[in-house]
């Protein structure tokens, strides 16, 4: 059981780490701060959206996969009307990866409110 303990671990813990690693990577080859910022982000998207799916079993001992999914069709949907009405045309380039972007934003939130959650679970817990 252990080895699943510290599985759920490192997946809670690898988009700070996969973000950080993005980071300093982009930034030593393009020198470029802004772009490393976006790069990481784009490639931390899809962690920090798995790590908030452990994350929420951990602390409510209950999967949200599903409300997950739908928070992502729905962000989609939203983020598609609203670019089509701005734009008036639709870019699917600018429309993926402002989508993409935005669900970063929103699961990074989510992970820091999943975190301080945890964290005064534990301490309540303690005392």
């Amino acid at each position: 059981m252990s080895w699943l303990t510290n599985i759920t671990a490192l997946v809670i813990i690898a988009p700070v780490l996969i973000f950080t690693v993005t980071f300093m990577v982009t930034q030593q080859m393009t020198k470029r701060t802004p772009k490393a910022v976006k790069r990481s982000a784009d490639v931390t998207t899809f962690f920090l959206i798995l790590a908030d799916h452990f994350f929420m079993i951990v602390l409510f001992d209950q999967s949200f996969l599903l409300y997950i999914l739908l928070l992502l069709f729905l962000i989609g949907i939203l983020f598609v009307a609203l670019f089509a009405k701005s734009q008036g045309i639709i870019n699917f380039r600018k429309v993926i990866r402002g989508y993409w972007r935005i669900c970063f934003f929103a699961f990074a939130i989510l992970y820091l409110l999943l975190f301080v959650i945890g964290i005064v679970k534990s301490i309540i817990l303690v005392f």
